[in-house]
């Protein structure tokens, strides 16, 4: 991931290094599911609440070789937090859930090709 191109956007809050640095650290944790990654996009807002901490949420488009994965805010597995941290690491749980997904439906089109090709079609 050190050659691909992240983007990053902070909302209601200040650009922070330690959340970039914590975004590049989940990247290569994600191993061969980011395999071709083209580029990536990170959105980290911070939502004000009723309490006195604000929550943050991390949304993210992960740019593949003919498709582009994206983890919402409202990912049942990516849910906000007070700890800007723990919102990271959730949106990277939620990557590697759709990523996953991602490639096996790639995987069965694939198949499904393949198949077509033996068939004559």
């Amino acid at each position: 991931m050190t050659n691909t191109p992240c983007q990053f956007t902070f909302r209601g809050m200040d650009a922070s290094e330690a959340a970039r640095t914590e975004v590049q650290g989940w990247f290569p944790r994600l191993g061969p599911l980011i395999e071709g990654l083209t580029g990536a996009h990170v959105s980290i807002e911070a939502v004000e609440q009723t309490r006195k901490q604000p929550q943050y949420r991390v949304r993210m488009e992960l740019a593949m070789p003919n498709r582009t994965v994206t983890v919402l805010h409202d990912d049942p597995s990516n849910a906000s937090h007070d700890d800007v941290h723990v919102a990271i690491r959730n949106a990277f749980r939620a990557a590697r859930l759709a990523l996953n997904a991602s490639a096996q439906v790639a995987a069965q089109a694939e198949r499904v090709a393949v198949g077509d090709d033996l068939l004559g079609s």
